[in-house]
């Protein structure tokens, strides 16, 4: 007996040239039916094919729900453009796909499967609906890359300046072209910095919260705009562990048994942005901040690595950094002590 679909769904695994569409129907028995699976270029014109192609197979009075997976900025262009013409669609963190493909017991990894999976998921969850990141956030997140793309520039002028300078009897020409190349790029990281200003005073809202995250100890107002840009003000998360899984700071392990015991390490499949921008704030922060120097010395005795302790601390400034910008409160050095007053029956009768 032939039923009718009760919703819709299109997963799409996207790359940087093409993107792989599947094609999915839940129907009245609550069975999926996966209909089509098709790879398109990731163009406008694809774009384009593939709305054609789901005219073609979709039951015009049940809405298409698009599911699609948050890597890297390749799937942006597409999930604008649905979002332009008006179409529902959820863009996932990978651990919440990893979660779900596991529970289905599927142990082969393909573009096809992948695009099956996030069109099952859209069927059987209920996902919430994306929404693009603002006009300022889309600004700001430029700006911040840009401004890391010449920093990098800058960094490796002053290393090869460096080596001509110990070199022996070095180009004098040379030597005069690397400086007025690394004076350039001095001049375009201001001219960078002074436009981040420019787009963070035009939303005095965001300036308000920005100013609160700057109350923590190592964060300054360029690496706080990198945080907040790179997560689009955080609005993807619901939650701390997300939020860590996203910039690679979850932990892997491989034990087996007790033949395989390998060290645990941070799993870095996630945000490198975010990453970069927490490193230094780190250092600093363990150097002038007595609880992240205790948390960065307990993980250091116990691992006998220095950067564990770091990468410790840089987690927890991240997720201290999603807090108050959640929040929009400063940072409160006394709030453990607080928190301990408040909560104590001796100090604090009921």
């Amino acid at each position: 007996m032939k039923t009718n679909p009760i919703r819709q769904c299109v997963g799409i695994d996207i790359s940087k040239d093409q993107f792989m569409a599947s094609f999915a129907t839940l129907d009245e028995a609550f069975q999926v039916t996966i209909k089509s699976t098709k790879s398109f270029a990731n163009t406008l014109d694809g774009f384009e094919k593939m709305t054609r192609w789901i005219s073609q197979l979709e039951h015009a009075q049940v809405t298409i729900h698009y599911v699609m997976e948050a890597t890297g900025v390749y799937y942006e262009s597409l999930a604008y453009w649905l979002h332009e013409q008006g179409q529902s669609v959820s863009v996932i963190l990978p651990k919440q796909f990893k979660a779900y493909a596991n529970s289905l017991n599927i142990k082969s990894k393909t573009d096809r499967i992948d695009a099956r999976v996030l069109a099952q998921m859209g069927l059987e969850r209920s996902l919430p609906v994306w929404q693009p990141a603002s006009p300022i956030m889309r600004q700001l997140k430029q700006l911040c890359r840009e401004k890391n793309t010449l920093k990098e520039e800058k960094k490796a002028l002053k290393n090869q300046l460096h080596a001509l300078t110990c070199s022996y009897l070095p180009n004098e020409t040379t030597h005069q072209r690397l400086l007025r190349r690394l004076a350039t790029v001095n001049e375009l990281i201001r001219e960078v910095e002074s436009e981040l200003l420019a787009t963070l005073q035009s939303d005095p809202r965001l300036a308000e919260r920005i100013e609160n995250v700057c109350t923590i100890k190592g964060i300054g107002l360029m690496t706080a705009l990198a945080l907040i840009a790179e997560t689009n003000g955080f609005a993807l998360f619901t939650s701390k562990a997300q939020l860590v899984c996203y910039a690679g700071y979850d932990v892997v392990k491989n034990e087996s048994g007790t033949s395989v015991k390998n060290p645990t390490k941070i799993s870095k499949r996630g945000n490198n942005h975010l990453r970069k921008a927490l490193h230094f704030p780190a250092l600093t922060a363990i150097r002038y901040e007595p609880r992240f120097q205790k948390v960065s010395e307990r993980i250091t005795e116990r691992s006998s690595l220095k950067m564990k302790g770091v990468v410790a601390v840089q987690r927890k400034l991240l997720v201290l950094v999603y807090t108050l910008f959640k929040n929009n409160t400063p940072f409160e050095e006394q709030y453990e002590s607080q928190k301990i007053i408040r909560q104590s029956p001796v100090l604090n009768p009921a």
